[in-house]
């Protein structure tokens, strides 16, 4: 693969993961208007993003800058999920405390090894 090719592949890559963040974004931002019915929707959208991170992904070695600003955005979806999770299930963390001892979802002391 030429160099001007792989640029492009890592650019269309990192592009997938930024269009998954914002989408992430924009179901948290349904899930604080419970509406819910956007939320599934934006969701079943991702599906297809998802498809191309993994194809390209195991096509695609990130340089090192690259894998940091992938890390970056990835942590901001997994915030963004819990988020909505948080928003769509508030009873978890009031089982969690029961379950583990006090600790929210934040913390693990006094979760079982």
């Amino acid at each position: 693969m030429s160099a001007t090719l792989a640029d492009a592949e890592i650019s269309r890559l990192l592009g997938f993961y930024l269009t998954i963040e914002q989408a992430s974004r924009s179901m948290l931002e349904a899930a604080l208007e419970s509406d819910w019915e956007r939320v599934g929707e934006i969701h079943d959208q991702c599906g297809a993003l998802i498809a191309q991170v993994r194809r390209l992904s195991g096509r695609i070695v990130l340089p090192r800058e690259e894998q940091r600003a992938k890390l970056r955005i990835i942590r901001q979806i997994v915030r963004n999920e819990a988020q909505i999770r948080r928003l769509a299930y508030p009873w978890s963390e009031r089982y969690e405390h029961l379950v583990f001892g006090g600790v929210g979802a934040a913390g693990t002391a006094g979760r079982p090894a």
